[in-house]
C-alpha cells in the first residue's frame, strides 16, 4: 500500500486463503480480521481471492476437498462483508477442474494437464479428454559392448549378467534428471523394442541391455519417455517405477539437456 501510494496508483492484489493446504495464504480463522485491515489500505484493491486444493486427485478425500470449498466460500463472504468486490475467485487445480466443478469459481488453474500429464494427476474417471503429452526424452547410444555371463556392471556391482549381454552406454544420468531410482528398474525404447536399464544410473551415464534388439548400432536413438516405433513409455510410467510423481520427473530434467521444439513428431535426426 505504501509503495502504491508513493507511485500515485491503486494496485490490484490477489489474496490467497489457506483452507487446508498449509503452505501459503491467510488462515480461514483470520480471514475476517485480514479483510478488515485490507479495507483500510486505500491504494490496494482486492481483485481476486483464491485457495489451493490439497487432495482433489484422491476420491477417498473428497470430503476434505468439499470442506475446503465450503471454507473458501465463507472466507469470500467475509471479504465481501468488509467491502471488497473481487473480480476473480479461483480454487481448482487440474484435479479440481475434473472432479470438483463446485470449486471452479470463475477462474481455474490447470497445471500438468496442460502438458499432457494426467494419469497420476487426475482421479479415475470414465469421461476424460484425450490429453497428449508435449514432452519426450531421448538420447543416443554412444558405445556398445558385449559382456560375458557372470560379469557385473556399474557402481556397487548391482547387476550381474545372466547371459552374454550386449550393453549400450547412454550419455544421460541423474545430473541430467534421469532418476537414480530407475537403476535396474527403468526401461527405454530402442528400435521399437523395450530394453531394461541395468546397473545403477550414474551421474552422466546409464546402461541398457539391448541384447534382444535386432540390428542395434552406435548412434541409435533411445527413447527414455515418449513414443517410438509404435511403443510408448509415458512419464507416468517412469514416475511409477521411481515411486514418485510425473511432475518431479519432468521438472527434474536439467538444463544440460537440449530442448528441441517441434510442431510434429520428433525426427530420427533429432
Amino acid at each position: 500500500d505504501r509503495a502504491a501510494r508513493a507511485a500515485g496508483v491503486v494496485r490490484d492484489v490477489h489474496v490467497k486463503i489457506d483452507t487446508g493446504m498449509g503452505r501459503l495464504g491467510v488462515r480461514c480463522d483470520a480471514a475476517r480480521e485480514f479483510a478488515a485491515r485490507l479495507a483500510d489500505l486505500k491504494n490496494i484493491r482486492v481483485d481476486g481471492v483464491m485457495t489451493h486444493f490439497a487432495a482433489a486427485d484422491e476420491p477417498d478425500k473428497n470430503q476434505f476437498t468439499e470442506e475446503q470449498i465450503k471454507h473458501f466460500g465463507e472466507a469470500l463472504e467475509m471479504f465481501r462483508a468488509c467491502g471488497h468486490r473481487p473480480t476473480l475467485t479461483d480454487l481448482a487445480n487440474s484435479a479440481g477442474i475434473v472432479a470438483h466443478p463446485g470449486g471452479w469459481g470463475n477462474l481455474v488453474r490447470p497445471g500438468g494437464v496442460l502438458y499432457g500429464l494426467w494419469r497420476d494427476i487426475l482421479p479415475p474417471l470414465d469421461d476424460l479428454p484425450a490429453f497428449r503429452p508435449v514432452m519426450s526424452l531421448h538420447t543416443r547410444i554412444t558405445l556398445l559392448k558385449r559382456v560375458p555371463q557372470g560379469e557385473t556392471l556399474g557402481y556397487g556391482r548391482t547387476f550381474r549378467a545372466e547371459r552374454e549381454t550386449l550393453v549400450a552406454t547412454l550419455p544421460i544420468g541423474y545430473h541430467d534428471g534421469y532418476l537414480r531410482a530407475l537403476s535396474n528398474r527403468g526401461r527405454v525404447i530402442v528400435r521399437g523394442a523395450v530394453a531394461p536399464i541395468v546397473g545403477r544410473v550414474s551421474m552422466d551415464l546409464t546402461l541398457a541391455d539391448v541384447t534382444d534388439v535386432p540390428g542395434v548400432v552406435v548412434g541409435e536413438r533411445v527413447t527414455l519417455f515418449g513414443e517410438q516405433g509404435g511403443r510408448a513409455i509415458t512419464v507416468e510410467d517412469v514416475a511409477q517405477t521411481a515411486c514418485t510423481l510425473s511432475y518431479e520427473v519432468t521438472c527434474g530434467i536439467s538444463d544440460r539437456v537440449p530442448r528441441i521444439y517441434t510442431p510434429g513428431e520428433l525426427s530420427d535426426r533429432a
